[in-house]
């Protein structure tokens, strides 16, 4: 039989097909890439120092005794300042340490019996700890330490010319929350109690004096 070069043509496609369907089927089947893995966004750390400014209220109250005699009341003000710490994290948990400092505007004039004396302060500051919880970048906590402020009390008492001032130390606690507004700027609502007691002011002879304060601040963190 005569083989046309057509059919030859023809026999070898066929052939060169054949083999290569052959290598194929011993070819085992490739493997799916594997996925790519998902970038993951970063989850806030609270750990880190940072600085930053407040202003609120304070609303005080003031108990002045001059020897059986006691009168007083409350009185408010603004406030302005600011503050500084350092915060750790350890999981949800966030312990610190702050100091803060603030100008208050809150001068009041009292009248008894014994006399007439206006009281007034200028400054509220806190050296305290800190500890929250924290969601991401929401966290909650309380705060508690060392206060200090200035008092001064003027007029008379008892006939007699007073104006003094001191220099007080107490106690305070408190309570806000903080929120990360971008992973440096964090924004504050904090409400603090503060305790100054039995201070001596002369012809007052005691002073016990307190406040109730509300800010809101915003901090840079490091």
């Amino acid at each position: 039989m005569v083989v046309r070069p057509s059919m030859r043509l023809v026999l070898s496609a066929l052939a060169v097909l054949s083999v290569t369907a052959a290598n194929a089927a011993d070819v085992a089947p490739s493997e799916a890439p594997p996925p790519t893995p998902g970038i993951e966004v970063p989850i806030f750390t609270w750990t880190g120092g940072y600085i930053g400014l407040q202003g609120g209220y304070s609303w005080a109250d003031a108990q002045l005794e001059s020897g059986a005699e006691t009168f007083g009341g409350d009185f408010g003000g603004g406030m302005f300042g600011g503050f500084a710490g350092y915060n750790w994290q350890a999981g949800p948990v966030v312990f610190g340490v702050e100091g803060d400092a603030s100008a208050i505007s809150n001068d009041e004039r009292f009248s008894s019996s014994v006399g007439d004396v206006e009281v007034g302060t200028d400054y509220l500051a806190s050296l305290r700890g800190r500890l929250g919880y924290a969601w991401d970048r929401v966290m909650v906590y309380g705060t508690g330490g060392v206060a200090f402020a200035d008092a001064s009390a003027n007029g008379v008492v008892n006939g007699a010319s007073l104006d003094t001032s001191r220099d007080l130390t107490g106690w305070t606690v408190g309570a806000g929350v903080d929120y990360a507004i971008t992973n440096n700027w964090v924004g504050r609502v904090e409400y603090r109690y503060y305790d100054f007691s039995n201070e001596d002011f002369g012809d007052l002879s005691n002073v016990d004096l307190d406040f109730n304060t509300v800010s809101v601040g915003i901090s840079y963190k490091f």
